[in-house]
Formats: structure tokens, C-alpha cells, sequence
């Protein structure tokens, strides 16, 4: 039979007891699992169902076997108590695991996911960046080419984390990513959209890193068809960027928020912009047919 004796902090653990099984959860160990950040308006998640369809596919992917049932009652549960503690508004965290393992890289045959729901209140400045846009530089660190996990919002996010160090200023409120081909991919916290110099609407191509956000399908098949703009998805070169007429990011907690000036990799300014009317129109129509981004 397998021991194992865990610390946590200094203080021994008994891990045969429930409060072990952190300590040998393959998300801990392994990073083998994934997380969906969901919007809380008015006590209801607006996009709930678009965030079960990319989990569950997502965890198929992973070899992490979840019912979708249960996940969306867990969830259920979950705002049911926020909304009893007055909380009707944040953002709601769903992290699910491949469960407790043990030791190894290899998954158990007979294995729970562990399904975690957490809550924080908004970014402050939301309404502001919404309203007046944000600034953005680019990152030096670069995403890997990794076509097996491209899309997927599995808890590995330390690229994220190695980006978002670069500066530690408040003068940039995202920083956008390349691969390492020089090839715009999205931003640390956002996928990005952009009106380049011929006039056409292109968001990056993620067949070999970042993550297909859930906001991001939102515009494509349904806010860019309501608005008829024609939008493609495309491998996009960073020259490309210092010549966009307009540019944007979005994800499901900020919706989307136009980027009024970009700085190079030196904080340099490479392009100051302005709010342009289409990106303006996706905006409202957004607003439109989801108000909880107003």
C-alpha cells in the first residue's frame, strides 16, 4: 500500500484525512485541469452555457471525464449562497481538476475530477476602460507552438504570468502576445480583434497557441453577423498591428474594450487610435443582446 506524508507550510498533514487531498490533486501537481471565468450579473451567468460547451469539451481533450449536469449544478449551488449573502454582482471561478491521483504522470484508471467554485468582486476600472478604452504594449515573452493544448484555458498559465511581469506600472492595462514566429496571437488576458490597413476585420488563428475565448465566439457568430461586418480568422504578422485602423480586446468578464494606444517592447508609443465607429457599433450591439456589459 502507498504512503504518502505531506507538509504544508511547516505544519505535517495528515493526508488520510480530506484535508490531504489538496496536496495530491493533479491540478496542484501537474496543472492537469482546466478554469472558466464566469460573469455574476444581477445574479445570473449570461454566457453559462457557452462556458459548459467550451469546459466539457475542453476536459474531453484532457482526458478528464465531467458530467455537464453536475458541473452546471455545482454552479447553480454556488450563486444560490452568493445570492442569499446579498451578492448579485463579480466574477464567478470554476476551476475543475483531474482529481486526486497520487503520484505519477499517469492517470488513475478510477478517478474524480474536483470541481472548485470561487468568487471575487469586478475589476474597478471596468466601466471606465469600457467607456474610454485601454493601452496596451507588447510583451516580450513569447507563446509557445503547442497545437495539442491551443484553445484550451487549462490551468498552465504560466506564460501569462512570465508576461504580465514585464511591467509593474499603471500605464498599460494588457499586454499583447506573440508567438514565436512574430505572429499576434492575443492578449495576456483577452483575445483581440483588429481592423488592419486594407479595411478588413481579422482576429488571430489559434490552431498553435492561446485560448479560443468564449467572448471571442460570442462576436464571431453572433455580433459580427448582426452588425454585417465581415470578420476572418487569420495568421496575423506584428507588422501588421502598427498599421490596424482599429483594434480591440475582449473576454467574457470585460466584454469588449477598444485599445486606444499600443507601445512597443521598449514602452515605446508605436500607434495612438481612436475609438473607430465599427468597433463602436459591435459594442452596442453587444450591449444590445447582452445588456450585463454595459
Amino acid at each position: 500500500m502507498s504512503q504518502y506524508y505531506s507538509s504544508l507550510n511547516g505544519q505535517l498533514i495528515d493526508t488520510t484525512k480530506h484535508s490531504g487531498d489538496l496536496l495530491q490533486d493533479r491540478g496542484l501537481a501537474y496543472g492537469h485541469g482546466l478554469f472558466e471565468s464566469i460573469l455574476l450579473a444581477k445574479g445570473e451567468l449570461p454566457l453559462l452555457v457557452r462556458h459548459l460547451v467550451r469546459l466539457c469539451g475542453d476536459a474531453q481533450k484532457l482526458g478528464i471525464s465531467i458530467q455537464p449536469a453536475l458541473i452546471e449544478s455545482y454552479l447553480n449551488q454556488f450563486v444560490e449562497y452568493l445570492k442569499s449573502e446579498a451578492v448579485i454582482s463579480g466574477v464567478v471561478k470554476i476551476v475543475v481538476t483531474a482529481g486526486v491521483g497520487g503520484r505519477g504522470y499517469q492517470s488513475p484508471q478510477l478517478i474524480e475530477p474536483s470541481v472548485i467554485c470561487s468568487y471575487s468582486t469586478l475589476p474597478e476600472p471596468i466601466a471606465v476602460h469600457r467607456r474610454d478604452g485601454i493601452a496596451v504594449r507588447y510583451c516580450y515573452h513569447r507563446l509557445p507552438h503547442q497545437p495539442a493544448l491551443a484553445g484550451i484555458k487549462h490551468l498552465n498559465r504560466l506564460d501569462q504570468v512570465l508576461a504580465r511581469r514585464e511591467w509593474d506600472c499603471a500605464d498599460y492595462q494588457d499586454g499583447l502576445m506573440f508567438s514565436d514566429a512574430d505572429q499576434l496571437i492575443e492578449s495576456i488576458s483577452a483575445n483581440v480583434f483588429f481592423k488592419n490597413a486594407a479595411g478588413d476585420w481579422l482576429t488571430p488563428c489559434l490552431k498553435v497557441a492561446g485560448v479560443s475565448g468564449v467572448m471571442r465566439s460570442v462576436l464571431l457568430e453572433e455580433i459580427f453577423p448582426a452588425c454585417q461586418i465581415p470578420v476572418q480568422v487569420q495568421v496575423i504578422d506584428i507588422d501588421e498591428v502598427a498599421q490596424c485602423q482599429q483594434l480591440f480586446v475582449c473576454n467574457s468578464i470585460r466584454g469588449l474594450m477598444a485599445i486606444n494606444s499600443v507601445y512597443n517592447f521598449k514602452n515605446r508609443l508605436v500607434k495612438i487610435l481612436p475609438v473607430g465607429q465599427q468597433t463602436l457599433m459591435l459594442g452596442e450591439k453587444l450591449v444590445e443582446k447582452y445588456p450585463h456589459y454595459q
